[in-house]
């Protein structure tokens, strides 16, 4: 099993708030760990949270590896939102709890671990694919979708022994877990692999030390199986890179098949102006405006950035006669898009060559539709984008 390791508990009160019978069937095979720590683990009603707390946080060599994967699992899933992707994987049934029952999160979480902890751990891969929302996008270089086929056992333990190899040479600690989850849209990867030495100073009961460890880092790559398109979320470019590669060739069967390129670009806001933001047609856009914009000068050593914000720049450069096209590099735009049917708005924000952040979900087909119909998705469609004089007339 990986194991998942935190340098300090976020949310301490996160134990305290499990069932005392369900701690104490966590806590109990470990009994002889905390005994040599003066903390008794004899009985539910007995524990000392505040002890078991104080013993994992100064956690060493000597403590259980796996405790602190329990521990960590369930001081970072305990929350709403892991709950439900948990329930999707699990059946309540399979937890052992009583249905209706008064069960926290934690507890639900703890449930787990004590039932199926291989699921836990993939709940929790998936948890972190979920709260990513930067991305850089590499298409793949045919011009039909690569079709995607469940991938052997063999094949998902050689395609994370090639990645541990890359890391491992560049000082990483040895370890990689690569997680698949796939639905009828797109296929998930959820990456885990060591990551550099850590040494950080700490303090307890007066004395200053150390507490060195290896620590596990995250990247995620998501396939769109209609667009034939890999997002990933990693640290590096040179990593995101790696990822393309690796891949293409255990995956997909060609380490070529998603070229590193330039995926997003804002030159439709020059070219059309205040039109380059007209719904465009696409069914359910009520409005679109710009809300934020980063501009840099044209010699960029020196790191200078404008950044303008306003309810809508493109009707306020209008006023103003502002005019966009002789502005400086444009290095980030976030537009506010208005949905027919759908109470508040939604963010995207748009950064060359390769990152948008916008939210996943149902509503991200009709944001890259509307992306790519004004051309800030830079693909085939990019050439036939035009001013859309409707949106014009009633601007």
């Amino acid at each position: 099993m990986t194991a998942v390791r935190i340098s300090r508990l976020s949310r301490p009160g996160v134990l305290e708030s499990i069932d005392p019978e369900r701690l104490f069937a966590l806590l109990q095979p470990y009994s002889d760990f905390f005994a040599n720590r003066s903390v008794q683990i004899e009985a539910p009603d007995s524990i000392d949270c505040q002890a078991v707390i104080r013993e994992i946080a100064k956690a060493d060599r000597e403590t259980p590896a796996d405790l602190l994967d329990a521990i960590s699992l369930i001081d970072e899933l305990a929350n709403t939102v892991s709950v439900d992707l948990l329930l999707d994987r699990v059946p309540a049934q399979a937890l052992g709890i009583t249905p209706c029952g008064k069960h926290s999160s934690a507890d639900i979480i703890t449930a787990a671990w004590l039932s199926n902890p291989e699921k836990l751990v993939q709940t929790h891969a998936l948890s972190r694919i979920k709260r990513v929302r930067s991305y850089d996008y590499f298409q793949a270089s045919q011009t039909t979708a690569p079709k995607f086929v469940t991938p052997a056992k063999e094949t998902i333990q050689q395609l994370e022994s090639d990645i541990d190899s890359w890391h491992v040479e560049r000082f990483r600690a040895q370890g990689t877990r690569v997680e698949v989850f796939e639905n009828a849209d797109e296929v998930e990867f959820s990456i885990m692999h060591g990551s550099l030495f850590r040494r950080q100073r700490i303090v307890e009961n007066g004395r200053f030390g150390f507490h060195s460890f290896w620590p596990v880092q995250s990247a995620s790559a998501i396939y769109n199986r209609e667009f034939g398109e890999l997002r990933i979320n990693a640290k590096s470019s040179k990593e995101k890179a790696l990822y393309c590669r690796l891949l293409g060739k255990h995956i997909f069967g060609n380490e070529n098949l998603f070229p590193t390129g330039i995926k997003y670009t804002l030159d439709p806001l020059r070219e059309l102006e205040i039109d380059a933001l007209a719904p465009g047609g696409i069914e359910g856009i009520s409005d679109v405006r710009m809300i934020e914009l980063w501009l840099g000068e044209p010699d960029d050593r020196y790191g200078v950035t404008t950044i303008r914000k306003g309810d809508d720049l493109l009707d306020w450069a209008n006023a103003k006669k502002k005019n966009i096209r002789r502005e400086r590099r444009l290095i980030s735009a976030t537009f506010k898009m208005e949905l027919d049917g759908r109470k508040g708005e939604l963010a995207i924000t748009i950064r060359p060559p390769n990152v948008a952040i916008y939210s996943r979900g149902r509503v991200a087909s009709t944001i890259e539709a509307w992306l790519t119909q004004r051309g800030f998705i830079i693909s085939n469609q990019s050439a036939r984008r035009t001013r859309h004089e409707p949106a014009l007339a009633g601007a």
